[in-house]
């Protein structure tokens, strides 16, 4: 007997639906507001690459042609955009809210196609949009999603290339989007290539089983096609790296190692209890599944995963049921492959690189828990919303505040930099992107992202990196006072930046300071 109800819990659903989806949209709407002064330092950099870009003189920052930033394709597109809008921060913002459309489009793209497949449909109706609203109540989401920043865009990509890499349907178009979409995923973060190369097989599984039509291209012909298309854009600018820079890998790959001393493990376990929580439950529990079964059951649960794999690769487009599919599993195995990359290339992992494949992963996460228990996996949605929602008001908030704040005292360093010092006169500095920005002045980058010959002092005693600056032309010093006999000729109070759980640091204050340095002698 059909069930009457049915109808009217689907409608019930799709209204739940559509209220989360609304106060989402109002969240955005208030984080797009108060981020309109904010820009993240290293946005600038993105900036000062695309002006160069759009100038004509290649891909240069502060008038050196230099291999400083790692996601090109976002660099090619603040260009696009300028070219439609002159001003440059308009651009930026606006290209910002489009990578936090494409970003949150597929995160709903992708918790629709696993909901429909694993979850009951009236869960399944409300899943895609519970799904959007925790991502924006995430506060590593307020912080990066209106910087000038990229990571929303990524992940939005990532989303796009793994469903159109394992679709149950494939058809010549969308192989070739398939192709292209994972082809360009490198070029908006590094760690993307490791998602490039996971899809390889999902992709050649979409290529065996296209059907063929006269009047569409030949299988070998969409092959080479969807080939070009997917190692295309990377060989493109790695042969234009090796021409430019003489090197494949960007000069961040070691400037942004963290010191010898450092646990990178410790480091991203604090990431992660602080913006994503629900994951460290996740992998606890994942870890304790697999300790307290017995050893058939783990292999059980690998063959499972080589069987997702496999089937892929032998046509077989049906998943049985209530199996996690294969879109699933990539999004478990690109965060721990990129994991194991940050802990062995020992890099000091920001807040953003997280945010690229974190949504995903959550996404997964989640819909396992609803599987195992609706009850449980619906308080474990709860208590992260309820958690994301209290840090990012009592530590995102002020956070942005303070830094359009600082970004309006550091544009002002920045035009007394332009205004008042010769331009033979180089100024140290270890945030470069919007003081080169504005200033136009020439700069010594002791961050070494632009200026490699800084990395191997980054981590020795302050006066071994002065000296290294000398030795590059540094007349001025934006920082502490840099020696005993500097003379200070700019200040101004800046206000607490950083991650906190203590609302009153945020009304603390330090002091930016611009330093004249004391002349060499000759013996020097």
């Amino acid at each position: 007997m059909p069930d009457q109800d049915a109808p009217l819990r689907q409608s019930r659903s799709s209204r739940i639906a559509i209220a989360l989806l609304a106060l989402a949209t109002l969240w955005c709407l208030y984080w797009f507001v108060h981020a309109r002064h904010y820009w993240e330092d290293d946005a600038y950099i993105h900036l000062e690459f695309a002006r160069s870009l759009a100038a004509g003189r290649g891909f240069s920052f502060n008038g050196h042609v230099v291999a400083g930033d790692t996601a090109p394709l976002w660099v090619f597109l603040l260009a696009g955009i300028h070219s439609l809008i002159p001003d440059w921060l308009v651009a930026g913002k606006l290209l910002s809210a489009l990578g936090v459309a494409l970003g949150l489009s597929g995160a709903y793209a992708f918790a629709r196609r696993l909901a429909a497949k694993l979850l009951p449909p009236q869960t399944a109706a409300i899943f895609p949009a519970a799904v959007v609203l925790l991502v924006v109540a995430n506060p590593y989401f307020c912080y990066w999603a209106y910087s000038g920043m990229e990571p929303l865009a990524a992940s939005g990509l990532a989303f796009f290339a793994v469903l159109a890499a394992t679709r149950d349907r494939p058809s010549i178009k969308s192989f070739l989007i398939a192709s292209l979409l994972t082809g360009l995923a490198p070029l908006l973060r590094p760690e993307m290539i490791f998602l490039t190369a996971l899809l390889a097989l999902p992709l050649l599984a979409q290529w065996r089983r296209i059907p063929v039509r006269p009047s569409s291209l030949s299988r070998p012909t969409a092959f080479l096609s969807g080939l070009l298309l997917l190692v295309g854009p990377t060989v493109l600018w790695s042969l234009y790296s090796l021409h430019a820079f003489g090197h494949l890998l960007p000069n961040t790959n070691a400037a942004k190692r963290a010191a010898a001393s450092d646990s990178i493990l410790r480091h991203l376990l604090s990431i992660y209890s602080f913006g994503f929580p629900l994951i460290l439950c996740g992998l606890l529990a994942g870890v304790a599944y697999l300790l307290m079964r017995p050893a058939s059951v783990r292999r059980s649960l690998a063959a499972a995963i080589a069987t997702e794999f496999r089937s892929s690769v032998a046509n077989e487009a049906a998943h049985h049921a209530h199996s996690l599919p294969l879109a699933g599993w990539i999004f478990l195995l690109w965060p721990a492959i990129a994991t194991l990359f940050y802990i062995a290339n020992h890099t000091y992992v920001q807040t953003r690189y997280i945010l690229v494949t974190a949504p995903g992963l959550t996404l997964v996460i989640l819909i396992l828990a609803l599987q195992a228990s609706r009850h449980t996996g619906r308080v474990l949605y709860a208590a992260a919303l309820i958690a994301a929602l209290a840090v990012s008001l009592i530590s995102v908030r002020p956070f942005i505040r303070n830094k359009a704040i600082n970004c309006q005292i550091t544009a002002s360093l920045g035009e007394y930099m332009r205004d008042r010092l010769l331009p033979e006169a180089p100024v140290a500095v270890y945030s470069i992107g919007e003081i080169a920005f504005v200033s136009q002045h020439p700069i010594i980058d002791i961050g070494g992202i632009t200026r490699p010959g800084a990395i191997p002092y980054l981590n020795a005693p302050p006066e071994t990196m002065l000296g290294w600056a000398r030795t590059q032309g540094a007349q001025y010093f934006i920082g502490e006072r840099p020696e005993p006999n500097a003379i200070l000729v700019f200040a101004a109070d800046q206000r607490f930046i950083g991650w906190s759980l203590h609302p009153a640091l945020y009304d603390t204050t330090n002091s930016l300071e611009l330093w004249k340095l004391t002349p060499l002698t000759p013996n020097h």
